[in-house]
């Protein structure tokens, strides 16, 4: 089992809904992912920022559960931004994905990703004790 550390001496920034850290016991099956973009499976990027956001987290929910895990699993989040004005909808997708999960997170503003048609990328870390 996870172990959260939140302790009230470390303040929850922007509204929280995350985790300060998470502890993840010895013999833990652990998963990487790459970051993931709002690319489709048919290969087409989503149109706009929400409907991108959207289809990334499907990336990474589908990769979670090819590796026989969960969102619940979630220990680890990094999101990459593009232009200030999306975090809110970022925030959004994220609360929307991961429900009441709260994994350790960072959000990051950039001015672009790899592609510019692109406007987020997550990469995640899971654990799971079997």
């Amino acid at each position: 089992m996870l172990k959260r550390h939140n302790p009230a001496t470390v303040v929850e920034a922007y509204g929280g809904g995350y985790s300060q850290a998470l502890e993840i016991p010895a013999g833990a099956r652990l998963l990487f992912t790459a970051g993931q973009v709002g690319v489709a499976p048919d290969g087409t990027t989503a149109d706009g920022f929400a409907a991108q956001a959207d289809q990334t987290w499907a990336n990474v929910l589908a990769l979670l559960d090819e590796g026989g895990m969960g969102v619940e699993d979630i220990v680890k989040i990094t999101g990459y931004i593009v232009g200030h004005e999306n975090f809110p909808a970022y925030a959004a997708a994220r609360k929307k994905a991961l429900g009441g999960i709260r994994p350790a997170s960072t959000g990051i503003i950039v001015p672009a990703l790899a592609l510019p048609e692109w406007l987020v990328e997550i990469e995640a870390v899971a654990a799971r004790v079997d």
